[in-house]
C-alpha cells in the first residue's frame, strides 16, 4: 500500500531528474561550444593616463596570451611600442620616443590561453590632439577648434570676452568661463563627442558638437577650472558677498559632488583622478579625492610655492619656488622624494611643461636687462640644459600656458609681438624647439586630447 502511496511522487522526481540532467547536458554542450570559439574583441579605448607617446586599452572576450598577442598584432606605420596586462585587459603603450604625424592602424591578433586564434581585426585611432582657442572676432571673442583640415569649426556663440578655457582630460567637451557685463562671469561646458578611433579610415573624424551646458552664473568676481584625464572637472567660483565661494568637482557622467574647502588661490586636480593640489598660506596641500578612504591622508609642501605643471603619466610635477633673495627655483617634484631643483635664478619664469614621464622639462624665462627677451629652456630631470633658444620679436602672451601633446612632442602656447597688438598661437617642436606662429588672432590656446572607445559591435562609446 505504500509503494502504491509513493508510485507518483518517485516518477515525478525520476521525471525530474531526467530534465535536470537534460539540462545540465544541454549547459555542457553549450560550455563546449563557447569553448571551442575563437577568442573576440570587446572593445578598444584610447587611454590618456599613459607615460608614452600614445596608449590603447584592449578588452577580449577571454584569456590571451599576451606574447601571442604582441607577436601577431602590428601598428602601420609602425611604431615602437610594448604591450602590458594579463587574462583579458592589455595596453599598447607607444614608446615616448614615437612620433606621430598620421592616423595609426592596428591590425589585432594572438591566441587565447586554449591555443584559440583571435580573428584578425583592424582598427584606426587618431591619439593626435586637436587645437581648441579663443579667436579674435570683430564683435568679440569665440572659442573654436581647429579642424583635421586646418578650418575653424565654432564652439561658441561671440562673447565679450573668454577668460579662461578647460578641455576636459578625456576629451568629452570644452568648459570655458565668459565675462560679458561686470561682476557677472559664467562658466560654460561645450560637449563634444570624440570620433578619433574607427572600424574603417574613412570613419575617423573631428570632434562632434554637443550641447552647450551653463555650469554657474551670477554676481560671480572670479571662476576658476581644471580637469583630470577622467573627464572630472572641477569648479571653483566666487561673488561679492562673504561665504558666497563655492567648489564642486562634476563627475564624466555629470554628477556634482559640493567640497568644503578654505583655500588661499585655484585649486588643481591631479591627471590620474587621485586627488587635488589646494594652495594655502603655509605651502601647498595634495589632499585625496576620497579621504574617507584607509590610507587617503593629506599631504604638504610648505615653503612659497606654486604648482606650474604635471607630468601626467608619472606622478611628477613642476613647481615655481620664490625665495627670499628675489631668487626663483623650478623644482621637480617626484613621489616618495624630496623636491629636486633644476633651475635656479633671477630671470622671471613665465611658464613650464614637462612630458609625461618628467623626463623633459621646458620653462619659458624672461630676462630685461639689457633688453626685454624671452628664452625657451629644454632640461631633464637632474637639471642639466639640453637645449635653449631666444623668440626673437616675439614674447610669451600674458596668462599664457605651455601645454604638451605627447604624441607629436609639440608645445602649445600663445605670443604676442613687440607692440602687444598681434596674439598668435605658437607650436613648438618639443625636441629642436623650433616654432611656428599660426595666422589667426587668438587670445587663448589649448590642446584637447584626442578620446574615444569602440566597442565589438562598431559603435562609438562615449
Amino acid at each position: 500500500m505504500s509503494s502504491k502511496g509513493f508510485g507518483p511522487s518517485t516518477g515525478k522526481v525520476r521525471l525530474l531528474s531526467v530534465a535536470l540532467m537534460g539540462l545540465g547536458l544541454v549547459a555542457l554542450v553549450q560550455q563546449q561550444i563557447l569553448l571551442r570559439r575563437p577568442p573576440r574583441l570587446r572593445s578598444v579605448a584610447i587611454q590618456s593616463i599613459r607615460s608614452g607617446a600614445a596608449a590603447l586599452d584592449v578588452r577580449f572576450s577571454r584569456t590571451m596570451d599576451r606574447k601571442s598577442v604582441a607577436e601577431n598584432s602590428r601598428l602601420v606605420p609602425d611604431q615602437p611600442h610594448q604591450w602590458f596586462g594579463q587574462q583579458d585587459q592589455f595596453r599598447l603603450l607607444l614608446d615616448p620616443g614615437a612620433q606621430i604625424r598620421s592616423p595609426q592602424k592596428l591590425v589585432l591578433g594572438g591566441r587565447d590561453q586554449r591555443g584559440l586564434a583571435l580573428p584578425k581585426r583592424a582598427l584606426w585611432w587618431d591619439p593626435r590632439s586637436y587645437l581648441v582657442a579663443v579667436m579674435v572676432e570683430e564683435e568679440g571673442e569665440q572659442l573654436k577648434l581647429r579642424r583635421e583640415d586646418g578650418s575653424w569649426l565654432p564652439l561658441s556663440s561671440v562673447e565679450q570676452r573668454i577668460l579662461q578655457i578647460e578641455p576636459l582630460g578625456n576629451g568629452e567637451g570644452v568648459a570655458f568661463v565668459t565675462d560679458n557685463d561686470p561682476s557677472k562671469l559664467e562658466v560654460l561646458l561645450r560637449q563634444l563627442t570624440p570620433r578619433a578611433m574607427s572600424d574603417q579610415a574613412q570613419g575617423l573624424a573631428d570632434p562632434l558638437p554637443g550641447a552647450i551646458q551653463s555650469l554657474a552664473s551670477g554676481s560671480l568676481l572670479f571662476a576658476h577650472l581644471s580637469s583630470n584625464q577622467r573627464g572630472e572637472l572641477l569648479v571653483q567660483v566666487g561673488g561679492i558677498e562673504a561665504g558666497s565661494d563655492r567648489t564642486w568637482i562634476r563627475s564624466a557622467n555629470a554628477k556634482r559632488r559640493d567640497l568644503d574647502l578654505e583655500v588661499a588661490g585655484a585649486i588643481r586636480l591631479l591627471p590620474d583622478g587621485s586627488g587635488l593640489v589646494v594652495p594655502s598660506y603655509d605651502g601647498l596641500d595634495l589632499l585625496p579625492m576620497n579621504p574617507d578612504q584607509q590610507g587617503n591622508s593629506p599631504q604638504s609642501l610648505p615653503g612659497s610655492r606654486e604648482l606650474k605643471s604635471f607630468c601626467s603619466g608619472s606622478g611628477r610635477a613642476v613647481l615655481l619656488r620664490n625665495w627670499p633673495d628675489y631668487r626663483r627655483s623650478i623644482e621637480l617634484v617626484i613621489p616618495g622624494q624630496p623636491p629636486r631643483q633644476v633651475w635656479l635664478g633671477e630671470a622671471g619664469v613665465m611658464a613650464t611643461a614637462c612630458d609625461n614621464r618628467g623626463e623633459k622639462i621646458w620653462i619659458v624665462l624672461r630676462d630685461a636687462s639689457p633688453t626685454l627677451r624671452d628664452e625657451l629652456l629644454l632640461v631633464n630631470s637632474s637639471g642639466s640644459v639640453l637645449k635653449r633658444r631666444y623668440f626673437p620679436g616675439w614674447y610669451l602672451a600674458s596668462g599664457a600656458v605651455l601645454d604638451v601633446d605627447p604624441a607629436t612632442n609639440r608645445l602649445l602656447t600663445v605670443m604676442t609681438d613687440g607692440d602687444g597688438l598681434r596674439r598668435r598661437a605658437a607650436l613648438i617642436d618639443g625636441s629642436s624647439l623650433e616654432f611656428e606662429l599660426l595666422k589667426p588672432q587668438v587670445v587663448l590656446a589649448r590642446w584637447l586630447p584626442a578620446g574615444g572607445e569602440l566597442d565589438e559591435f562598431h559603435q562609438i562609446r562615449r
